[in-house]
């Protein structure tokens, strides 16, 4: 197997920019001041097809060559190797928070945004143009040479459009998905007006997975205009988060209550939270299709493995936090707390989690 062999302390991405997943990782870097390089995901496929456990990116080599991926553990990495400037808020409130608006960037916000970018014609030719030239220049065969970018981005669109239903974007959940991006967005337009950060003057946790998939949105054809309509300050944000800085430090949970409560009190909890739960409950009842009510209308996708693995380490993240009472009283005010506490809304038990 060929091993990379990076520069002294020198960590290496290999992703692609139209990844929410290798960008969060790639900016989290920039913050901390990591050294490390990026590697084109097509232009490095024989060593990415080596090393990858699973077909996703990024996959990250730390510097003695290791290759490891998922973006969330890839954070934690970073913050304990390099806990300067920290991504977490020293507050226990604010830290919880962040780590519940980074699994909501991950696992909502991503299903938002692949919605528009293989539902849209417009989406999907641009999309499909910047992965098939991606391919193109990095494999080198005669073959792929010779059909070209061109040739090669409407059968990108075939194989990316029934994807679509794996990510819970089907006929019955759109007037959901764009309801709640437009909601986001009108969201964090009026809670990012007064700050740089959704904590403060300094980028946390849940900025680096909320800003992951709102970035992709961004640099998309329709989202991007919904955007630059609706959300200047949102825009703002997203460029800064390209190469963010510290500027100061986190707020109160007090001084951010007025605009955050609302994020979470529409869309976090009854759309992300409640989404969470009943795949998890799925899962462990070892039903293939996930279903609930979301403001009076049906919602149905796959279940999956790891949205329930990764609610059952948020609900253990809010055990160690739950002495906080703010954090209780702002999570019980805004809804979010009935979904943390071992039960749904409908008191049926989320259960424990199949292998």
């Amino acid at each position: 197997m060929a091993m990379l062999k990076p520069k002294e302390g020198e960590y290496s991405i290999i992703g692609r920019p139209e990844s929410g997943y290798s960008m969060k990782v790639l900016s989290a870097m920039h913050y901390k001041g990591v050294a490390h390089q990026w590697m084109d995901r097509f232009s490095h496929h024989k060593l990415y097809k080596q090393h990858a456990k699973v077909q996703l990116i990024p996959l990250v080599f730390l510097p003695d060559g290791t290759a490891v991926q998922d973006s969330t553990p890839v954070l934690e990495l970073l913050e304990a190797r390099h806990p300067q400037p920290s991504i977490y808020p020293d507050d226990i409130a604010l830290r919880f928070l962040s780590d519940v608006l980074e699994e909501y960037g991950d696992e909502w916000v991503n299903k938002l945004m692949f919605h528009y970018r293989w539902g849209y014609p417009a989406d999907q030719k641009h999309r499909a143009k910047t992965l098939a030239e991606g391919t193109v220049a990095g494999l080198t065969t005669p073959l792929i040479g010779k059909i070209g970018g061109p040739l090669l981005a409407p059968l990108l669109i075939k194989r990316m459009v029934p994807r679509m239903a794996f990510a819970g974007a089907n006929d019955n959940n759109k007037p959901l998905l764009v309801e709640s991006f437009e909601n986001l967005v009108d969201m964090l337009q009026n809670h990012l007006l007064s700050r740089s950060y959704l904590f403060g003057e300094r980028p946390s946790f849940g900025d680096f997975g909320l800003w992951g998939q709102m970035y992709q949105a961004y640099i998309d054809p329709s989202c991007g205009a919904i955007l630059r309509q609706r959300g200047p300050a949102v825009v703002a944000w997203i460029e800064r988060m390209l190469e963010p800085e510290k500027y100061g430090e986190y707020e109160t949970l007090e001084s951010l209550e007025p605009t955050l409560a609302p994020l979470f009190s529409r869309e976090v909890g009854p759309r992300f939270l409640a989404w969470d739960v009943a795949n998890a409950r799925a899962w462990d009842a070892g039903e293939a299709q996930t279903e609930l009510e979301m403001d009076g209308r049906h919602y149905y996708q796959k279940t999956f493995k790891y949205p329930a693995q990764a609610l059952g380490i948020l609900k253990g993240k809010f055990n160690q936090a739950s002495s906080d009472g703010e954090l209780v009283r702002f999570l019980e005010s805004t809804g979010c707390l009935q979904y943390l506490t071992g039960t749904d809304p409908t008191g049926v038990s989320a259960g424990s989690l199949k292998e």
